[in-house]
């Protein structure tokens, strides 16, 4: 049997069986004697030789790795005598004999597939797409407004305040404003915000104004000066 052929069967037979790194070490080594002194059927080399070779310092580990491999009928052992080393053989007909690599240990091959090809959109079709991107990103752009420009508001929303409170719009936005930069408040919606609780607290704050101006309640404000009034509802 060629070396190579050896090696290659040699391969296979331990992707389908268990076996430690010492046995391996052992059964290269033993090959390669067999190799270099021209595959013949016995090869001679003591232990302290062999375990040098196979990098075993442990004579004990040795044998045991040996005897398994002799167990799994890989080598043949005869022990020496005086004078004569140990008698190992390469027992090439095990591993002609062994199954072939199954399919467990072939890499297995996703199948492949075809790319995903983007649908074709015509002229007409994309400048319909972009007008519509365009439109909703322009309605959903918000202008920060505001004394401190940190209220923010869509065109839509400051159409519709403008609309709804045409002499106080300005103002309401500029309370929000100023409770915002004073307080921090936050909120999702600012038009939301204004709606709900804003417009009646910018009103029941200038309400109040006008009347210490006027000199309501004189008593209890006749030595204090205007003062903003923040309610939020």
């Amino acid at each position: 049997m060629k070396y190579l052929d050896l090696l290659n069967a040699f391969d296979e037979w331990i992707e389908q069986n268990s076996i430690s790194t010492c046995q391996i070490a052992i059964w290269y080594r033993l090959a390669a004697l067999y190799n270099r002194f021209g595959r013949p059927e016995w090869v001679s080399v003591d232990n302290l030789k062999l375990m040098w070779m196979a990098q075993i310092n442990n004579k004990n580990t040795f044998i045991k790795n040996r005897d398994k491999l002799i167990e799994f009928g890989l080598i043949e052992f005869e022990k020496g005598k005086k004078g004569k080393p140990n008698q190992y053989k390469v027992a090439t007909e095990v591993l002609v004999n062994s199954p072939k690599k199954g399919n467990k240990f072939e890499p297995q091959i996703a199948p492949k597939t075809a790319p995903k090809v983007a649908p074709q959109i015509g002229p007409i079709t994309e400048i319909r797409v972009r007008v519509k991107e365009n439109t909703a990103n322009a309605v959903q752009k918000k202008t920060a407004c505001g004394e401190f420009k940190n209220v923010f508001l869509t065109k839509n929303e400051l159409e519709k305040l403008e609309s709804q409170y045409p002499q106080e719009f300005e103002a309401i936005i500029d309370y929000l404003s100023s409770y915002i930069e004073m307080k921090g408040y936050n909120a999702k919606s600012h038009y939301l915000a204004i709606q709900k609780w804003v417009v009646l607290a910018y009103r029941e704050q200038k309400k109040r104004e006008e009347n210490l101006i006027r000199g309501v309640n004189y008593g209890n404000y006749s030595q204090q000066k205007p003062r903003k009034i923040w309610v939020m509802y």
